[in-house]
């Protein structure tokens, strides 16, 4: 069986040639940086997934590129060692989307340019006294502005299956492709988000790597019990009930 974004490559993406090696990454506040330097991100959002107090309903995730164009390839207005954004992913968790039937999942993304994987889906599995598994569905070539936003059935792929892995600690989970290869393990280390990516991959697999590594650290966020107690108290409260209330129309 082949992966999703091995059989992605087939359908027709635009798909970049450069081969990314193995790299450990980490989050910090807004930003994802390698453990190599710290100097500059490799990716940003533009809210704090980790913050129980943000009320976002979509975040938007970019890549930071480092221009490296010479006398013969400058673009007007950019010198060489500039940096610039590609706005890749939006990342999203619907307000109140444990109560509606209208949204395709609590957690996706969808991409905000046609050069990307497609638009992903965050599967989960609960299991009474089991950590939470996941699957990421992939649907080729779709973006934000495709309606619907997903395929069904046999038309959806295995991106990533997202597995705990007991062996090695409570924050650690292991990231597999649909063919079963490890491609990266995720842990927390002295309070620090890390993301060890332990196969090589295209630019693009790795943006969709990091998109889903982010939607599930905001999956731990959203439903802490930490969350859940903040949300069910304001509940509580006339004066959050008033606000609530408009809220629970409000279509992403």
């Amino acid at each position: 069986m082949e992966s999703g974004s091995e059989l992605y490559e087939k359908t027709g993406g635009n798909t970049s040639t450069e081969i990314l090696q193995p790299a450990v990454l980490f989050l910090s506040g807004q930003s994802v940086f390698t453990e190599s330097t710290t100097a500059t991100p490799l990716y940003q959002l533009n809210s704090d997934i980790r913050s129980i107090s943000n009320k976002d309903s979509s975040v938007a995730l970019e890549r930071v590129e480092q221009d490296t164009s010479d006398s013969e390839t400058e673009i007007e207005g950019v010198t060489p060692g500039t940096r610039r954004k590609r706005h890749l992913f939006y990342l999203a968790h619907p307000v109140n989307a444990q109560y509606r039937t209208d949204i395709p999942a609590k957690y996706y993304i969808t991409s905000a340019v046609p050069e990307t994987v497609g638009n992903i889906r965050l599967e989960n599995s609960e299991a009474r006294f089991q950590k939470t598994s996941f699957k990421a569905m992939l649907s080729p070539k779709k973006t934000a502005s495709d309606k619907p936003l997903f395929y069904d059935g046999i038309q959806q792929l295995l991106l990533f299956d997202i597995q705990p892995n007991w062996n090695v600690g409570r924050n650690c989970y292991k990231w597999s492709d649909s063919n079963g290869r490890q491609v990266a393990v995720e842990e927390k280390e002295d309070g620090r988000y890390k993301l060890s990516v332990t196969s090589s991959m295209s630019q693009e697999s790795r943006d969709a790597l990091v998109a889903t590594w982010l939607l599930r650290l905001w999956h731990d966020t959203a439903e802490s019990k930490q969350a859940k107690r903040e949300f069910f108290e304001s509940m509580a409260s006339p004066e959050e009930c008033k606000e609530y209330m408009p809220r629970q129309c409000i279509m992403m």
